[in-house]
């Protein structure tokens, strides 16, 4: 264990003469450029708007334009290498947006996707914020490239991200029917968009929004802000925001919105859940996809009756070499939308309401859902959210049956101070036979204290019957972040009979002391370098006794080069204690024991704005009392915005005095877009340690805004599994508002 940390602490000593050395050549930054917030007036207009992407009704001429954007990167503060102007217009129904992206080069716009709500991270884009409560914590973001192909998303908690940086305020799931049309000319792009009123939330007679926009400019890798480009911050930084005026005059219509659907289609070897056997023949359903109903112009309820999630992309696999579950995300767009309000815990470790326990079985597979409904938004300073769910009953009780179970969820947020709040949330399941019931409830506060620093603290507690003490779960964090510096600490109490069943959490039992300080250095003397990163993390598990559990040092150092490319170097230095034997695979048992390793490791990621991408990474060294070799890879080509193909491999080879294995996880993804309107994707995978392969195909129609025809063909074989399954699904959805 001392020769291991040893060599770790050699090479953090090599690492810190090297930071010091960058820190000794690198420039802190000039901001000199006045930082004031800006501020532009939408223009009420009579006239229509014909969303063409074309800028030529003359009212466009007469609205102010929000111009002089700044550079965030490369070059903090300098102005942008492209001249953007973008110009705000009003009537009684839509917001209009108007953006003119002048471009000196317009045959190297990039501008290869298609696919709604994508990352565009190959692209050339510009997004708008609207805080239209002017909170400075929330706000709604647009996006949209060159293709006017659209992004939509929801941003919490003025953009701030969880702990350990994993976690995401922007929820890209959340999805309204809004218009945008783009064209390339020979000065650049242009772009139009129309958002209904009724698709947003706001204060009527307010008559000043928080406004910002930004232009990611891909082959120069170059990213413009017009407010708060300063790199400490992003455009999701609701409160460096500029202003937006004029817009007292805005009423917002009631919302309704409806969306049926009709689905039919063809199955074999399907898993009968809740029954013996295997489904085989023709189905075929109807129901209540969403409806929304504007109760205030600030609140929003929404209801679902016998939804249908045969669209939804099966899950990535993933292969387990450690002795905690897997967290696989949430793909199911009922749980998905306005899903921020309900984020309570820390996502991926400990969350006391994580949906996927709704509705899907502990291997993914679905239960029906009779209804859903769900209330959120504000009323004064508060944010709240309401969730209730009721499953359906499967098969008989006491043999292969599911019972019938309710799922409710109660959130609210109070906003205090400038940007911050406390909360509270509860969760109840009651199960369909006498004292099956679990609940959990929790309180939270996050503290923005500056721009850069914040403190979080969270304390949960579940109730089950026959649990009656250590059922508590309590972490406070504090984080201080800009761009030069990171530092983190987090301390965190889980009890052994913690128990969120609505929930995650990946180990009970447990106190966790966490704490990483990083420092991000931009060397001027390396011309090919945007920024490093140093980062050295601590991490300590003991069990209730105080005994260890595990200990993980983790030293990062990380070049991003400013074609966008990165290159990382990690080493771990872990001790994990084995509670008890460890079957790692059938036959392969890891006796009780502590034991002690380290490994490195390695990562390349390619430029992200060329037509072919790849990504390598390697990892070797210790395992238990055997060794681990790692070996991943990805290859991307995207010649055009019609033909995307994409490859990904992660090979693990174990050897281990207990036994030998291999694990060999394959994927394939194959999307061929004809236009916005007509999509296609194909996802294969290939599992040699699960023994089975998976093929997922999609079709998708919109054939008008979000209104969709689907044709869905899924096949699982292999030697892993009892039966083959195969299965064919048509569906339609019809969207319709007021």
């Amino acid at each position: 264990m001392l020769q291991g940390f040893s060599r770790l602490t050699f090479l953090t000593a090599v690492l810190a003469v090297c930071a010091c050395a960058v820190a000794g050549k690198a420039q802190t930054p000039s901001s000199e450029v006045s930082t004031a917030q800006p501020h532009i007036r939408a223009l009420h207009i009579s006239e229509p708007i014909k969303v063409d992407g074309r800028l030529d009704e003359p009212v466009w001429s007469r609205a102010e334009a929000a111009n002089n954007f700044r550079q965030r990167e490369p070059q903090e503060g300098a102005p942008a290498s492209e001249r953007t102007e973008i110009r705000v217009l009003y009537d009684n129904r839509n917001l209009y947006l108007g953006i003119r992206a002048w471009d000196s080069e317009p045959r190297r716009i990039n501008a290869r996707e298609l696919v709604r709500d994508a990352d565009f991270s190959n692209d050339d884009k510009i997004a708008i914020v609207l805080d239209t409560y002017h909170d400075r914590r929330s706000a709604y973001r647009f996006t949209v490239t060159p293709l006017g192909t659209q992004q939509d998303a929801l941003i919490t908690e003025d953009g701030l991200g969880g702990d350990y940086e994993d976690e995401d305020p922007t929820n890209i799931s959340w999805d309204t029917a809004w218009v945008s049309e783009a064209r390339v000319d020979k000065g650049g792009w242009t772009v139009e968009i129309a958002i209904p009123l009724s698709s947003l939330r706001f204060k009527e007679g307010r008559d000043r929004w928080g406004f910002n926009v930004s232009r990611v400019i891909r082959r120069k890798n170059e990213e413009n802000l017009w407010s708060g480009w300063q790199r400490s911050f992003a455009l999701e930084r609701v409160s460096q925001a500029g202003d937006l005026d004029g817009v007292g005059e805005l009423h917002r219509r009631r919302l309704f919105e409806i969306k049926p659907y009709v689905t039919s289609g063809w199955r074999q070897g399907v898993e009968r859940i809740g029954y013996a056997g295997y489904d085989a023949g023709m189905f075929g359903a109807g129901g209540l996809e969403v409806a929304r109903i504007g109760v205030t112009p600030s609140l929003t309820a929404e209801v679902t009756a016998n939804p249908d999630f045969g669209q939804t992309e099966v899950d990535e696999q993933q292969v387990n070499l450690s002795r905690f579950p897997l967290f696989f995300p949430e793909k199911r767009e009922f749980f998905l939308e306005n899903a921020g309000i309900f984020d309570f815990g820390r996502s991926h470790w400990n969350q006391l309401f994580f949906s996927r326990r709704i509705g899907l079985t502990e291997d993914g597979e679905p239960v029906p859902i009779d209804y859903g409904a769900k209330l959120t938004g504000k009323t004064g300073r508060f944010d709240i959210g309401f969730l209730q769910v009721q499953t359906r009953e499967l098969g008989t009780i006491g043999a292969n049956g599911i019972p019938r179970q309710q799922f409710t969820v109660g959130r609210v947020k109070a906003g205090i101070l400038k940007r911050s709040y406390v909360g509270a949330m509860v969760v109840n399941r009651e199960g369909g036979v006498p004292h099956d019931y679990n609940r959990g409830f929790g309180a939270d506060t996050t503290l923005n204290l500056t721009d850069h620093f914040h403190v979080i603290g969270i304390l949960m507690a579940t109730a089950t019957p026959g649990l009656h003490s250590d059922t508590h779960s309590a972490r406070m964090q504090a984080e201080y972040k800009d761009d030069l510096w990171t530092f983190n600490g987090v301390v965190e109490d889980i009890g052994k009979n913690f128990n969120p069943e609505m929930g995650f959490v990946e180990r009970t039992g447990d106190r966790q002391y966490y704490g990483v300080a990083a420092y991000k250095p931009r060397p001027k003397f390396l011309p090919f370098v945007r920024q490093m990163q140093f980062e050295n993390a601590m991490e300590y598990h003991e069990n209730r006794q105080g005994r260890l559990s595990t200990r993980q040092a983790e030293l990062n150092w990380r070049t991003d080069f400013k074609n966008s490319a990165a290159f990382e170097f990690r080493a771990e230095d872990l001790t994990d204690a084995l509670p008890g034997p460890f079957e790692i695979r059938p036959g392969i048992v890891i006796p009780q024991a502590t034991y002690h390793f380290l490994r490195p490791s390695v990562e390349y990621v390619s430029d992200a704005s060329k037509r072919f991408m790849w990504e390598v990474e390697q990892a070797w060294g210790d395992f238990y009392s055997g060794q681990l070799y790692e070996t991943g890879a990805a290859f991307v080509v995207r010649p055009d915005a019609h033909f995307m193909l994409e490859l990904t491999d992660r090979f693990n080879r174990v050897r281990l005095p207990q036994g030998n294995f291999s694990t060999n996880l394959i994927g394939g993804r194959m999307n061929v877009n004809v236009s916005r309107k007509l999509l296609s994707s194909t996802f294969v995978q290939i599992n040699n340690d699960a023994k089975l392969s998976s093929v997922n195909v999609r079709l998708r129609y919109i054939f008008r805004p979000n209104s969709d025809f689907f044709a869905i063909y899924t096949q699982t074989t292999g030697r892993g599994l009892e039966r083959a399954s195969y299965q064919f699904q048509v569906k339609m959805t019809y969207y319709w508002s007021n």
